[in-house]
């Protein structure tokens, strides 16, 4: 046996001695077939986003990081550069002004993977996005951003701060009491023809996506109102009912309160950021007072009432008061409380109405007192973007109110209001004096002099209903 053993020992390492030196050659040439060098994109990505927030862009096609099962494009490399700056301009900026650095580094995705095309489901829906655990969006249909249009970088702008909505989500959970709100009211097969905007709004929820689940519903509620803006916000829930507005106000206290208490982050200063980024960096007009006239979400007429309580609770500038108090002093019969500013979005023409007193008509057998007023026009003078100068218009109107007006002893008392008009260069901005501010069916606009932030005329303006 112990003879065997040793043969058998010797065979092996014979063998082994024999096949360590034979080399057997592969008919194969391996190559590598991915020339791809790193070039301006990618130093762009370095610079701007990986260097300072350890973020990874993927825009180089890879089928693993969408569903294996569907045809996606990959994306134009010439929009990769101003998607990703769209980004970091309106929502890292926009969220590191508003939490700070430390937002940022901790929170925000760290992976970012584009693509050209949308991603179709079977019911006919497309994905603009995913969020993928806590660390990364996916971007579909970048090829047909329009970068040259404000509504298409908001639309892709929704997608993004929606999918970062999921991201928060996955880090601090939905409060119950959100789900309450319209429970019972959600379902999967959100597009349904059935479930259309108006359906939808009744039952309190901001788009028919929004049905799909209670994380949708939250996503969706945030997104909008950072990108849609609190004025298009409010005038869906007034638009839709009272037990519609409940439900849709109730929702933005809970996720009001989400952000503030987990995040420390007040969504009216998001809201007030987000606006200014818009308005300035792609001179969108989604937000301004004038467009909201124009596509009668808000009255065309703001109140000036100032011995209303909110001038007291919210104080109307100095320059406003001493200018109206001036004008109406004399006035005995002017009503203090019904001063109004009427905007003509379409002629670019804005009046001042102050009631004067009233005059005695007789129709037949009817008598009726009818009040006349004190009238003023002023053309709406486009300066840059988003601001104007006032000019006393030249002609005034033809009716009788208007002569009113060009009496000596009124215009003498109204002259200091119409100089101030004409002198400065204004712009219509929500809120009072810069204050972001909402009483509930109400707004306000302050018709802000641009040299001095503490100078503007403020009044109140009422929803459409």
């Amino acid at each position: 046996m112990k003879t065997i053993f040793k043969l058998l020992i010797g065979i092996g390492l014979i063998s082994t001695q024999f096949s360590c030196s034979k080399e057997d050659k592969l008919n194969a040439k391996i190559e590598n077939y991915d020339t791809f060098r790193p070039g301006e994109i990618d130093a762009w990505i370095k610079k701007n986003l990986t260097d300072p927030y350890n973020i990874e862009v993927v825009y180089r096609y890879q089928r693993n990081m969408h569903d294996i099962n569907k045809n996606i494009s990959p994306p134009d490399e010439s929009k990769v550069i101003p998607q990703m700056q769209i980004i970091k301009t309106a929502f890292l900026d926009l969220y590191e002004k508003v939490g700070g650095k430390e937002f940022i580094k901790v929170y925000t995705p760290k992976q970012f993977a584009l693509f050209g095309s949308g991603d179709y489901d079977p019911d006919g829906s497309v994905k603009g996005g995913t969020a993928d655990g806590g660390r990364r969006i996916t971007l579909y249909g970048l090829n047909g951003l329009n970068l040259e249009n404000p509504n298409s970088i908001l639309g892709n702008l929704h997608i993004v701060h929606h999918e970062f909505t999921h991201i928060l989500n996955q880090i601090r959970m939905i409060p119950p009491e959100f789900e309450k709100v319209c429970i019972g009211d959600y379902r999967s097969d959100w597009n349904h023809p059935d479930n259309n905007p108006e359906v939808a709004g009744k039952l309190g929820f901001i788009s028919p996506y929004a049905r799909k689940s209670v994380g949708e519903d939250f996503a969706e509620t945030l997104s909008n109102l950072i990108v849609a803006g609190q004025t298009v916000y409010d005038d869906q829930a007034i638009s839709y009912g009272e037990e519609a507005k409940e439900k849709f106000k109730k929702k933005e206290t809970i996720v009001r309160e989400y952000m503030l208490k987990n995040f420390m982050i007040d969504l009216t200063d998001l809201q007030v950021e987000f606006q200014r980024i818009m308005e300035t960096e792609y001179d969108s007009k989604s937000f301004s007072f004038l467009n909201a006239v124009r596509d009668s979400t808000v009255s065309d007429t703001l109140d000036l009432n100032l011995r209303a309580a909110w001038t007291e609770k919210y104080k109307v500038s100095a320059i406003q008061t001493d200018l109206f108090r001036t004008a109406l002093a004399n006035n005995y019969f002017v009503s203090k409380n019904e001063v109004k500013l009427k905007i003509n979005y379409r002629d670019k023409k804005m009046t001042l109405i102050v009631p004067f007193g009233s005059v005695l008509v007789i129709t037949g057998t009817t008598v009726e007192f009818v009040t006349t007023n004190i009238l003023y026009d002023f053309d709406l003078i486009k300066q840059s973007v988003g601001t104007y100068k006032f000019r006393l218009s030249d002609p005034q109107g033809t009716e009788d109110d208007y002569s009113n007006g060009l009496e000596p002893r009124i215009k003498k008392d109204y002259q200091p209001l119409i100089d101030y008009l004409e002198a400065g260069t204004f712009r219509f901005d929500w809120g009072v004096l810069g204050k972001k501010t909402a009483d509930e069916d109400a707004q306000f606009v302050t018709i802000q002099d641009i040299s001095d932030p503490a100078s503007g005329i403020t009044g109140q303006v009422k929803f459409k209903k």
